[in-house]
């Protein structure tokens, strides 16, 4: 027989306690929780982002015309798990100039579900995103936009853009200078989002 007390053991052993030791007992095991969520979280804090990358779940399929184009693809309904264990809420926009392959969009709609239960910030989420579409599509241009729904009243939007230099581009479409796009993610300065 197990010497661990039984649930309805435990309790009655709260009961038994004045409302001041109750009260320090569930302090001490929130305490005790939220220790472990925040080592849990630094650890994952050393992980890589490879660690984190789904693109396995992506497909992709033969581009049916090497001329070139510009494919945008909009996600209005985005839910993953945040770096606190708690859902969050976004919208992502892809703008898409494909080489040999393109987005299977079956395999994106999965892929994009699996964030689901990987929590993790904002910032390592976008890269990580990023990343796996870079390596499995190999596009002339990405561009990946993310904006998050309003927590503690304050909202997020990230960018990423492979023709940027300091992520490896060469800056020949510049059309992000102007910091705009009219596909529902536009910002006017850098304070203010529409």
């Amino acid at each position: 027989m197990s010497e661990q007390p039984t649930f309805d053991e435990a309790l009655n052993a709260l009961r038994a306690l004045s409302q001041d030791q109750r009260k320090k007992a569930f302090t001490t095991l929130k305490k005790e929780r939220l220790a472990k969520e925040e080592a849990k979280m630094l650890k994952q804090k050393e992980l890589p982002n490879s660690h984190f990358s789904k693109a396995h779940v992506l497909k992709r399929i033969p581009n049916p015309q090497m001329a070139a184009y510009e494919q945008k693809i909009y996600i209005p309904e985005f839910t993953f798990v945040g770096a606190i264990n708690q859902p969050d809420f976004g919208e992502i926009l892809l703008t898409f100039y494909p080489k040999e392959w393109t987005i299977e969009l079956k395999s994106l709609k999965k892929y994009k579900d699996s964030f689901r239960d990987a929590p993790m910030s904002y910032e390592r989420l976008a890269n990580v995103m990023f990343d796996d579409l870079i390596q499995v599509y190999e596009p002339f241009r990405l561009r990946l936009m993310m904006r998050l729904r309003p927590r503690g009243g304050i909202s997020s939007c990230l960018t990423i853009d492979s023709d940027w230099s300091i992520r490896g581009g060469k800056e020949e479409f510049r059309d992000w200078t102007s910091n705009t796009d009219r596909y529902g993610f536009e910002t006017h300065t850098a304070a203010k989002i529409h």
